[in-house]
């Protein structure tokens, strides 16, 4: 007689999920955004900058609550979107007040929406995309790069400098203790004394004059953009490679190509010079960033495209661009035509999601 095996005990049921942690981290970056666009009284922005902080944490609390209940379909889809929308609604204000150079956000949005295009383009090909050690590293600098610069912002030019340091040695501190206890160091916490500690050293060697006068954060942006672009090229070779082995570029890999620039270099780097656009440039490129996500899960899961054009909001997006850089457009009708780009992509988005939410809203992986 043969021994029954076990019954497998269910899983405790939780009072909050990782997605719902998601979720909320998601819904609660409109406050800073709003606070870096219109930058209330002191008190307020500290607040902000508080919850912004808080809000930046909380990716490691989903991630921790994630591996240990088991990942889900649709916690594959908010985890890396909610991470662009935060870079996105944090860094697209401070462009539109001239505090981060418009090439510098349009070269790292570019990037973005170029390589979720990519894994979209391999996974129909059934081709893996893998995420690298550089590709982690690259969102470790992007949120560790904005925390430092938001530094050059709300302190003093004269305390920065030893603020930098502080915030430096702090980090080294729990890196060498966390080394001592596990054995190991996690990317972003062994990285990120070395990132505040390079910002310091500028800042120190030549101290901000003024608001207009900020080597520290002109440096971060560098950084940042060299890391993700550097951590792009893995995803370019790699996707070069499966294009040539499986028939070459296709109409729709061209349309994603075009779609990320129209978004990245054409739309973002105006908010230098057209404050007025940011509030729709920062709800069209959500949505965008978005829509990527989902499309990236259905080519994963059903290889085919998603159901959510990228034509119309591209054609639209260099509409306002080109339209912008050249003045082809009266002040009134630009902003008409922006605040149209952001409606049309929610509406995108949302018809995206409805046609496809049965791959989305999937049980567990």
């Amino acid at each position: 007689m043969t021994e029954s095996a076990a019954p497998v005990a269910p899983k405790p049921r939780r009072w909050i999920t990782a997605n719902q942690v998601t979720i909320i981290r998601i819904l609660a970056l409109p406050f800073p955004c709003w606070a870096l666009l219109t930058r209330p009284p002191d008190i307020i922005m500290w607040t902000a900058f508080v919850f912004g902080a808080v809000v930046g944490a909380t990716d490691f609390v989903d991630g921790w609550m994630a591996r240990r209940d088991g990942p889900t379909t649709l916690g594959g889809l908010l985890d890396p979107v909610a991470d662009k929308l935060f870079i996105a609604m944090l860094l697209l204000p401070l462009v539109a007040h001239n505090e981060c150079p418009g090439w510098a956000a349009g070269a790292l949005f570019t990037r973005e929406l170029l390589i979720t295009s990519l894994r979209s383009s391999m996974a129909i090909r059934e081709q893996k995309l893998k995420t690298s050690s550089l590709g982690k590293l690259k969102t470790v600098v992007q949120m560790g790069g904005l925390a430092a610069f938001f530094l050059t912002i709300f302190v003093p030019a004269a305390a920065m400098p030893w603020s930098l340091f502080g915030c430096a040695t702090a980090f080294l501190l729990l890196a060498v203790w966390w080394f001592a206890r596990r054995k190991t160091l996690p990317l972003w916490l062994g990285f990120t004394p070395v990132l505040l500690y390079t910002i310091f050293a500028v800042a120190w060697l030549r101290p901000s004059t003024g608001p207009g006068d900020n080597d520290a954060g002109t440096t971060v942006f560098i950084v940042m953009v060299f890391f993700t672009w550097v951590s792009g090229f893995d995803y370019l070779t790699g996707s070069w490679r499966a294009f040539r082995a499986t028939g070459g570029v296709t109409l729709p890999d061209v349309a994603r190509v075009i779609w990320s620039c129209a978004h990245g270099l054409a739309l973002v780097p105006l908010l230098n010079t057209h404050r007025s656009l940011a509030v729709p440039v920062i709800i069209a490129l959500s949505a965008e960033l978005s829509l990527g996500g989902i499309e990236n899960l259905v080519s994963a899961e059903l290889k085919r495209w998603g159901r959510g054009s990228v034509v119309p909001t591209m054609a639209a997006a260099l509409v306002v661009g080109i339209g912008a850089w050249f003045d082809l457009l009266p002040s009134n009708i630009l902003d008409l035509a922006a605040w149209g780009l952001a409606i049309f992509s929610v509406v995108n988005l949302v018809v995206a999601f409805v046609l496809d939410r049965r791959v989305i809203l999937d049980q567990p992986v």
